[in-house]
């Protein structure tokens, strides 16, 4: 299913300057039953993550960057919705991230988030060359990874 166009332009005014994606998941998320929005953050994350990579290779450096970094905040809050943390805010995300690193014994996973989210700094700045993005990708790639895993 595509979006229309007229729908495309609504959900951009409405991100104000975000990702309408996001935001559409965002709206989403209100109407869903705990399994579901799980299901919905996990399938989100796979598909910003693709498309952050596809970006990427294309060298929309700040587009693919905005993606990665959503791969991971949908990835924290499918780990939160599991637990039952609230996540509707960038510092309820950063609080999900913290109580998910003490759990584990592992600072990587504070350090690692507090790294990527240069990703969604370059998305307003534009301050990163494409060998900074390729290095934060990877940093995304393995927290991503280590998240999914305790979902």
């Amino acid at each position: 299913m595509e979006i229309p166009k007229f729908l495309a332009e609504v959900l951009a005014k409405k991100a104000e300057g975000g990702d309408p994606l996001a935001y559409l998941i965002e709206l989403l998320e209100k109407e869903l039953d705990p399994e579901d929005k799980h299901e919905l953050y996990v399938k989100s994350s796979e598909w910003f993550w693709e498309e952050g990579l596809e970006l990427m290779r294309r060298g929309d450096l700040r587009q693919a960057g905005e993606k990665i970094w959503n791969s991971v905040v949908q990835a924290v809050k499918a780990v939160a919705e599991r637990r039952g943390w609230r996540h509707d805010s960038h510092r309820l995300i950063w609080a999900a991230v913290r109580r998910i690193s003490q759990e584990r014994g592992d600072p990587a996973f504070v350090e690692k988030f507090a790294a990527v989210e240069q990703l969604h700094v370059n998305f307003y700045e534009g301050h990163l060359e494409e060998y900074d993005v390729k290095i934060l990708a990877n940093l995304a790639g393995e927290l991503r990874r280590a998240l999914i895993s305790l979902v």
